[in-house]
């Protein structure tokens, strides 16, 4: 994720703002994240295991709103038999 929104922002697809809430997200200990969308000013997607990376958006200048969005079931599981 990281790396592809590097290569975003490269090709002027990115905006500040969205720029600042990636580095946000990145200095909250996100995973990953990314813009999403069309760019230019639209939103971004991080991946993070606690609530540190909303926290962290809520105060980025540039962000309008930030969520927390959670699996309510188990992925994919190998079930040995």
């Amino acid at each position: 994720m990281n790396f592809n929104h590097g290569l975003l922002s490269a090709l002027g697809v990115s905006a500040r703002s969205l720029d600042a809430m990636v580095w946000a997200a990145r200095d909250a200990d996100a995973r990953g994240a990314k813009l999403t969308g069309a760019g230019g000013g639209g939103c971004v997607v991080a991946l993070d295991e606690t609530p540190a990376t909303e926290t962290a958006l809520e105060y980025t200048p540039g962000c309008e709103a930030a969520f927390r969005a959670e699996l309510d079931r188990d992925g994919v599981r190998l079930e040995e038999r």
